[in-house]
């Protein structure tokens, strides 16, 4: 099936967030980093099913497929019966809108904040918390610029920031190959990654890479210096990206993920989602993330040596 084909059933189907990563784009970048790639259109009876699956490794030779924020379309026991002959192996992972199967830790986030585009800036910016249009105004006040780049040195640059970012919050983040393969496969028609970078005396001291895809901007990673830390530069480079979008005729802007609602203060999103929440906009959630059994014996195996990992 054709990108375009392909893009325009995903935009028809698409879950409430996150429908890049049923892009042809994105199947195109999973590829580009050695995975194999399924892309299925099963029908059953008025009800039609779309899948982007990328095959993961497990132990013994073994594997599963893995579906970020699909399947789209209309579903069923009997759909996934069928998906299940197709792809094989020992369960599918998926984070389709509905619950099905064995709830899982997330792999994507299932609860985003989200704003609406369709307002004027100024209003976008009456809808913030008062300190966050306030460091937004100190981040331009400082002179803090902000650029938007495909080229590989920003890559580079964003990565180079990172480093920093996962030491300070203890996090790990993806290889540099992983970012700099992103923002050169995910750049069809329809779908488009870059980064941007903010500069303060013309040093980078934050970066970001987002993709375009079906009307929305979604803020997929997020780095910052630890130098010159009170320019408030990630400010500018949200309202940056913001305001980009409005001029490109987006319609939402996906912040991409904060700790769901009621979380308990030692929730690991809790500083970030601080964060975004003072942007405004709207909780957005769906079921989260869920295993079907395709092998039960092996599965119990899987499951049986994930707790021991964990526990060690």
């Amino acid at each position: 099936m054709k990108s375009s084909v392909w893009n325009k059933e995903v935009i028809v189907h698409q879950p409430r967030f996150g429908g890049f990563l049923q892009s042809y784009a994105w199947g195109e970048f999973q590829a580009s980093l050695g995975k194999e790639v399924r892309r299925l259109h099963l029908v059953h009876g008025a009800k039609e099913l779309h899948v982007l699956a990328i095959k993961e490794p497990l132990p013994f030779g073994q594997h599963y497929w893995y579906i970020p924020k699909g399947p789209l379309g209309e579903y069923s026991s009997v759909q996934f019966e069928r998906l299940a002959e197709e792809l094989g192996g020992v369960f599918i992972r998926h984070e389709a809108g509905e619950v099905y199967g064995e709830r899982t830790i997330d792999r994507q986030p299932s609860t985003t904040r989200i704003l609406h585009l369709a307002k004027t800036s100024d209003a976008l910016l009456g809808d913030m918390k008062a300190k966050t249009r306030y460091n937004i105004r100190l981040s331009e006040k400082k002179q803090v610029t902000v650029r938007d780049s495909t080229e590989e040195i920003d890559v580079q640059t964003f990565v180079t920031l990172l480093s920093q970012t996962t030491v300070r919050d203890r996090f790990a983040g993806h290889s540099a190959r992983y970012y700099k393969q992103l923002v050169n496969t995910v750049s069809d028609s329809e779908t488009h990654a870059f980064v941007s970078i903010a500069e303060y005396q013309d040093r980078p001291i934050a970066a970001a890479i987002a993709v375009d895809f079906a009307g929305t901007r979604t803020y997929l990673h997020g780095a910052s210096s630890n130098l010159h830390r009170n320019v408030m530069a990630p400010y500018g480079l949200q309202w940056h990206l913001i305001q980009g979008a409005q001029r490109k005729g987006l319609l939402r802007y996906d912040f991409w993920g904060i700790a769901p609602t009621g979380s308990h203060d030692s929730h690991p999103w809790q500083g970030i989602t601080r964060f975004k929440d003072g942007f405004g906009g709207e909780v957005v959630s769906m079921p989260g993330t869920f295993d079907v059994p395709i092998a039960p014996l092996a599965f119990s195996f899987y499951k049986a040596a994930r707790k021991l990992r964990r526990l060690f």
